[in-house]
């Protein structure tokens, strides 16, 4: 009967007011008290592309380092050889830095042209964890001695907390 007359008290006319009675020491952890914005929200990863660029080789003395260096990071990307035609050859090399030692050779891949390679071909797997990553892109060979510019685009993007 208590019920009956809680839901009585709380009609306005013929509209109920909604309410949600949870019982005593529910949580629901949907809701938060206030928002909370997201650059302070300890409990949500930061993404963001830590660079965004396009690199036109010249001759095979050209290559382009990409470094990547803060805090703890998980570094994905790609970089993408679709412009260039098939004959064209291109080679990556990433390389880590650890307290013991500089510049280790993680990975060393070799593309063709026409293709877009995901991180997981460059470094030999889908992320990899670090405070600072180099990745390096150099053609090594151009179906027309670099008569023609190939821009080759890349975008690596960190996720941290």
């Amino acid at each position: 009967m208590d019920q009956a007359r809680t839901i009585e008290e709380l009609a306005i006319g013929e509209r109920i007011i909604d309410h949600i009675f949870l019982p005593e020491g529910s949580v629901d952890e949907g809701v938060q008290p206030a928002p909370v914005p997201v650059g302070s929200d300890t409990r949500l990863k930061k993404i963001y592309v830590y660079t965004d660029n396009v690199f036109t080789p010249q001759s095979t003395a050209d290559s382009r380092i990409i470094r990547v260096q803060t805090d703890a990071f998980d570094l994905s990307g790609w970089i993408d050889f679709s412009q260039a035609r098939q004959q064209d050859q291109f080679q990556t090399e990433v390389r880590v830095w650890m307290a013991h030692a500089s510049g280790v050779l993680l990975q060393r891949s070799a593309f063709q042209g026409g293709t877009l390679a995901p991180f997981q071909q460059v470094a030999g797997a889908s992320y990899i964890s670090g405070n600072h990553v180099e990745i390096l892109i150099h053609q090594m060979y151009s179906f027309d001695n670099f008569a023609t510019k190939l821009p080759i685009a890349y975008q690596f993007i960190v996720e941290s907390r």
